[in-house]
């Protein structure tokens, strides 16, 4: 009976199955706390602690078990402040943060990882602890009530919100093959028990990715300069698992609730499954987006202007986007052309003009959407709806027109008529 009873407090061997196959389970790069001895990598006594105790001492940090016989708390809910985020808060952050005393874990963000860009942060913590992000409470309170609580019934109160978007016994580092950049570290919400994206690919979606480099490879492993939407999983499908036109009571903190977003269906976004403007369609896109609108229609990736977890910029818009770093940080609405200019030509690129003016693209160029008369510049350009810049000209922002859910019926307030020539894209 004793030799039964050491043998069941000896560290046994992991069995085979899909957490050895994961990020956390792997013997070779798996979980391993720096505080435990005698326990192989990988083992799950690294996270859980059943009895918070190894021959008669807590190993660090001390405290618990918590829920799940966590070796600490799962969750603060109270934290949620930009750049507030402490390792305590977040189960998770005690690995994936700069500098963590249980197991230091480098994550670049996805315009680093995939996007060619550099001098980002290095961690998930981090990430969160930037301008803007996914406030970890704002998703706690989504998948805990309303819309998020009946399509995730397996989320409870005690539960982990990266969980909403991660399975950590499944996850794997999805950057570990540059050629087949496909080893997820993504469960939808509806599906928490398998992964997302190894065999469901951008593909389907007719995706067309951007640059890595500008003029050169392309996303997501940066060797090719031949678009293969394959190689990117289906973020789409991903993201509007709750970013869709059903889920109408998704939180936000700092921007109220979020808006719908219709992204595949061919009367959807202009960026997504909708119809281009213009006949034959031009935007004065950039490459590679110039020549594949000439091919036909085509949709982005969310990942292509967003990161997931968080970013210097607003919206987590990405900092580097389609082979080159944005010109200026985005701080408000009104400074959207940094974005917007990465693949479409400002006045600066088309014809020479004006870095991050518009005029050409609105009202010069073969498919402008205003191109004149009898457009009164008046009925846009007005204080209302710009600000005034040089010889007191009021200007229009790309964020008040373009927007997920743009069409064309706020100018019904300013002019009926004027919606024959309103365009978004």
């Amino acid at each position: 009976m004793v030799a039964l009873a050491g043998l069941f407090l000896l560290p046994a061997p992991l069995w085979a199955g899909d957490y050895l196959n994961s990020a956390h389970g792997s013997n070779s790069y798996g979980v391993k706390r720096s505080g435990m001895t005698g326990y192989a990598r990988g083992n799950c006594a690294h996270c859980h602690e059943m009895h918070a105790s190894i021959a008669g001492s807590e190993p660090l940090p001390p405290g618990g078990p918590s829920p799940y016989t966590l070796f600490a708390t799962n969750f603060n809910s109270g934290t949620s402040l930009p750049g507030s985020y402490d390792v305590a808060d977040n189960f998770c952050f005690y690995c994936h943060s700069v500098g963590a005393s249980v197991q230091p874990v480098t994550n670049e963000d996805y315009s680093e990882t995939f996007g060619g860009a550099s001098g980002g942060v290095q961690a998930i913590r981090e990430a969160f602890n930037q301008t803007s992000y996914h406030d970890l409470a704002d998703i706690q309170t989504f998948m805990t009530t309303g819309d998020g609580a009946a399509m995730a019934p397996w989320y409870s109160a005690d539960s982990n919100p990266c969980n909403a978007c991660h399975n950590p016994h499944l996850a794997k580092r999805n950057y570990e093959d540059f050629l087949t950049p496909l080893s997820s570290a993504i469960s939808k919400p509806r599906d928490h028990f398998a992964l997302w994206g190894e065999s469901e690919t951008m593909a389907s979606d007719s995706y067309e990715p951007p640059y890595s480099t500008y003029g050169g490879n392309r996303e997501p492993d940066g060797i090719s300069p031949v678009a293969d939407s394959a190689k990117t999983p289906d973020y789409v499908g991903f993201c509007t698992d709750c970013h869709n036109v059903s889920n109408t009571s998704i939180p936000s903190t700092t921007l109220g609730t979020l808006r719908e977003i219709d992204w595949l269906s061919i009367g959807g976004e202009k960026h997504g499954g909708g119809a281009r403007d213009g006949t034959p369609p031009n935007l004065d896109a950039r490459a590679p987006y110039a020549t594949a609108i000439a091919n036909g229609n085509f949709v982005l990736s969310c990942l292509d202007c967003h990161e997931p977890h968080g970013s210097p910029n607003i919206m987590l818009l990405r900092r580097r986007v389609n082979g080159s770093a944005l010109n200026a940080t985005i701080t408000s609405i009104n400074a959207m052309g940094a974005l917007c200019r990465q693949c479409h030509k400002d006045d600066a690129a088309a014809v020479g003009g004006s870095a991050d003016q518009w005029r050409y693209v609105h009202h010069d160029s073969s498919d402008a959407p205003y191109p004149g008369p009898p457009v009164s510049c008046s009925r846009c350009h007005n204080i209302t709806y710009g600000t005034p810049i040089q010889g007191g000209k009021p200007r229009i922002y790309c964020g008040l027109c373009h927007f997920h859910g743009s069409d064309d019926s706020w100018m019904n307030v300013v002019d009926s008529g004027l919606t024959t020539y309103r365009k978004t894209f």
